[in-house]
């Protein structure tokens, strides 16, 4: 027996090693996924919908501080019981917009528990709106791609994602210079006109999907700021004896009357002058300086997906695939960040693409990921073995694509719109003024 266990050899008893590490980690993922399930399916929601009075003041600086609430309830699990016992999660909400035949509503999805945390935040900007709890208007939405053909009826979905990383922000409101003589630049008004202006048989759901994040996301963009600061600097630099053989050539001859300068010593003493800044573009400055603004902000791990549905007769992606893209895209600089749809989640694909076949198939199985997510409001798994578990064989679950929106770019993508915006009748709204809620409103309760 030792004689054999001698000669299993080093590249054996590594192949072990590899094997039961590699089988520890899928436990792990497995355990993980399976307890996060049982979390998740555990949460209680209620959907609020947004009754907008005739008058709203407010600028979208407002809902910036509702969400600024919305962070401050941020959970995570503290210890190991937490995480590999209860499986908790960070808990989300969803701003959605919802257009039914060009009649638009706003409403908010919350975790029940903290219903009247979001009421109280949100009474604390809008004095004047109502609040009602409401039946999930997706709960009387077909449930699977089959019953919507019944119908005669076909839909069409997709996810929104940002075109580069998500420390570069989008243009906020704070870019459109909002104050109260200044309604009609409300950046909401361009999307609330795509979804008024859809058939009476159509159908258009619209959410934004926010779970309130930690640090990391801003250390990580205060790395690129500084590699971009120095970018300029590190293009300036000269190698050699110092700063290049002709100004160690130079430097050489000249030593006899003048003292060598070398770049190095000269970028050394202006360094703290400079900070490299001097050595960037105004547009280079300018981005640095937006990135910056929207790192000093809290930030929101964001999803934004949308549904369209529509009778055969008038169906159309153009509507889908440019009109909202176009309302939302009113946000993109060409030096900082626009969105664009998620191809590989979108409902269309053709043969040319990978893999090639199957393509019907392929299509259904988007179809019906699309609508199931859109339903349960689904963040993109984290865990490997999740995305593995919960995949088909004509969809992998891995293509969905979160992302950080900090709190002044969620509030431009969704917040209640000005009384300028509300003038055509698109929104459905409160006919009196309401005055607001009482002084002692419970906010927690057993």
């Amino acid at each position: 027996m030792w004689e054999s266990i001698e000669n299993f050899g080093v590249i054996g008893w590594l192949l072990l090693f590899v094997i039961l590490y590699f089988l520890a980690r899928l436990f792990e993922q497995a355990w993980l996924f399976r307890r996060q399930s049982f979390y998740k399916e555990a949460i209680e929601w209620v959907v609020l919908e947004i009754k907008i009075p005739r008058e709203v003041e407010k600028t979208p600086r407002s809902m910036e501080q509702f969400f600024m609430n919305l962070h401050g309830l941020m959970n995570a699990p503290n210890d190991f019981m937490e995480k590999y016992f209860d499986g908790e999660v960070t808990l989300w909400w969803s701003m959605e917009i919802a257009s039914f035949g060009g009649e638009v509503h706003l409403y908010i999805r919350t975790p029940k528990k903290h219903k009247k945390v979001t009421e109280a935040a949100l009474y604390a900007q809008y004095q004047s709106v109502e609040i009602y709890e409401v039946e999930d208007y997706m709960d009387s939405f077909p449930r699977e791609t089959r019953e919507v053909y019944k119908k005669g009826y076909n839909i069409f979905g997709s996810e929104i994602i940002l075109r580069k990383d998500d420390f570069y922000p989008i243009m906020s409101y704070e870019n459109f210079e909002l104050d109260k003589n200044e309604m009609a630049l409300d950046p909401i008004s361009a999307l609330i006109e795509v979804l008024a202006n859809i058939h009476k048989e159509e159908i258009v759901f619209l959410q934004f999907l926010i779970r309130p994040t930690g640090t990391e996301w801003q250390e990580a963009g205060k790395k690129i700021v500084e590699e971009l600061t120095l970018k300029k600097k590190e293009k300036n630099k000269k190698s050699g004896f110092g700063g290049g053989f002709h100004e160690w050539f130079k430097n050489f001859f000249w030593a006899p009357i003048e003292h060598p300068s070398w770049l190095g010593e000269k970028e050394i003493k202006e360094e703290k002058f400079e900070f490299g800044m001097f050595k960037l573009t105004p547009g280079e400055t300018d981005t640095i300086k937006a990135i910056e603004k929207s790192l000093s902000k809290q930030g929101f791990d964001s999803l934004i997906r949308y549904l369209y549905y529509s009778p055969n007769s008038i169906f159309s992606t153009n509507f889908a695939r440019r009109g909202l893209l176009g309302a939302l895209n009113q946000y993109a600089s060409q030096n900082l960040n626009s969105f664009r749809s998620n191809y590989s989640v979108e409902t269309r694909t053709k043969w040319i693409y990978y893999p090639y076949v199957f393509v019907k198939q392929r299509v259904e199985a988007k179809k019906q990921r699309v609508l199931y997510n859109y339903q349960n409001r689904k963040f993109p798994e984290k865990l490997a073995f999740g995305k593995f578990f919960t995949s088909h064989i004509f969809n992998f679950n891995n293509k969905s694509k979160n992302f950080i929106l900090n709190t002044a770019e969620i509030a431009t993508l969704f917040h209640i719109p000005a009384e300028t915006v509300l003038t055509a009748p698109h929104i459905k709204r409160a006919e009196s003024k309401k005055m607001g809620p009482p002084a002692g409103l419970p906010i927690f309760k057993e």
